[in-house]
Formats: C-alpha cells, structure tokens, sequence
C-alpha cells in the first residue's frame, strides 16, 4: 500500500508533513484531535487513495467508492473534500507532482557541491517511483482527452521537469535546439515509466538512471548535429 506522503500546503508544515506515513484511519472514540486536523488527515488520506486507485484501475474504471473505501472514509465524506471525482483526481496529480519535482530538485541541489545534478536528479525521481509505485503510475500516466485540467497538469509538470533538466545540465543556449525537445523528451521518458512501472517489479526502475541521464543529456552534447537533421 502507498505511504501517505503525498504533499499538500496544508501538509507541509502541520501535524501530518510529508516526513512521516500517515495512520490509514484515526483512533476511534474521542481522541482528542481537532477537526480540522482531522479533515486534513482525511483529505491526505483521499488523495493516497486516489494514487493507488488509478493504478489498480485506470482512468476509466476508477469510481469514488474505490477511492473511499482505499481511505476508510464514507462515499459522503469524499464530497466533503471534492465536487467530484476528476476534482480529487486532479488534486492527487497536483500533489504527486510536486513531490517529485522537490525530491528532484532536493537531490539536484545536495550534488551540486561537486556531484553530477543531472544523475542525482534523475536517480531521486526513479527511487521515489521505486517506492511509491502507485504516485508513479499517476504521475507517469497520459490523460484521458476529455479530462482536460489533468492534461493541462501534465504538461506543466513536464515543464517544470524540462526547466529542471536545463538547469542540471547548465545549458547557457549555445547551441541551437529543436523547439521544445527537453519537453518532448520528458514526455517520452514518462510513457516509458509508466510501462516499466505496469511491471511485477517496480524496484528495478533505479537501474535505468544511467540510460535515462545519456539520453537526457543528449540536447547539450548533439544540439547542433540533431537541429541540422530538421
């Protein structure tokens, strides 16, 4: 099952931070927590759920009651958080994303003492994918067409990601690229997880950090050769 660890402003500094897994369900009884902590803990508690739930089920099969019963909340206490479910769907991928994006940037930052950021940077997102599959597979998945607000969080993620790439590589714009390849990259190494991730073995994605960085860093090494091919 997926640690609850995904991150939300609410999460960040409180009680329920992204540091330590979440209980699946409260104490019973009166345990003294206040309610809004307690909305907090199930609204994180909602969107862990909605990770996993997407992964057992895809876009098109995945109902609220999946979702609720992941997070041992009632079908009414899931409209007390979201108008609906693409709602939740679509604060899980926010939430997704933006943990991947600081534990990339985290790692990214650590190396750049002396370390190779591009490497680090890439290994931190695939050890995160390692062990928390399910936020892989939703982070990594495309859209459906009509889920439109979904598709535009994707592609602002791949362009924070792309954003990224540029800075670890320390690319200065020296040499021409085709418009937009870092983003159309990135989109490619994401439909690739999501495959490697479909797997028995999501472990065994750390073993691509090599690869992915070679083919990451291809724009800074053959910019020019590959801009003259179009």
């Amino acid at each position: 099952m997926t640690e609850l660890r995904l991150i939300t402003p609410e999460a960040k500094e409180g009680p329920f931070s992204a540091g330590t897994p979440l209980p699946r369900r409260l104490p019973p009884g009166r345990h003294g927590i206040p309610s809004n902590l307690v909305r907090e803990h199930q609204r994180l508690r909602l969107l862990a759920a909605m990770a996993e739930a997407v992964g057992d089920h895809g876009y098109a099969n995945v109902t609220t009651t999946h979702v609720s019963e992941r997070a041992n909340v009632s079908t009414s206490t899931f409209y007390k958080h979201f108008g609906n479910l693409w709602d939740c769907l679509l604060a899980a991928y926010v939430a997704a994303a933006d943990q991947l994006c600081e534990t990339i940037e985290a790692a990214c930052v650590e190396a750049e003492a002396g370390g190779d950021s591009l490497a680090e940077g890439i290994r931190a997102g695939l050890d995160l994918f390692a062990t928390e599959p399910a936020l892989g597979r939703l982070v990594c998945a495309q859209a459906p067409r009509e889920a439109t607000a979904l598709g535009a969080a994707r592609r602002l993620l791949i362009s924070r990601l792309a954003a990224m790439l540029r800075r670890a590589r320390g690319d200065k714009e020296e040499r021409p690229q085709p418009h937009r390849l870092d983003e159309r990259l990135i989109d490619a190494t994401l439909a690739f997880l999501h495959t490697r991730l479909a797997g028995d073995d999501p472990e065994r994605l750390t073993s691509l950090a090599s690869e992915l960085a070679a083919i990451l860093d291809r724009p800074r090494l053959g910019g020019a050769a590959i801009a003259g091919q179009r």
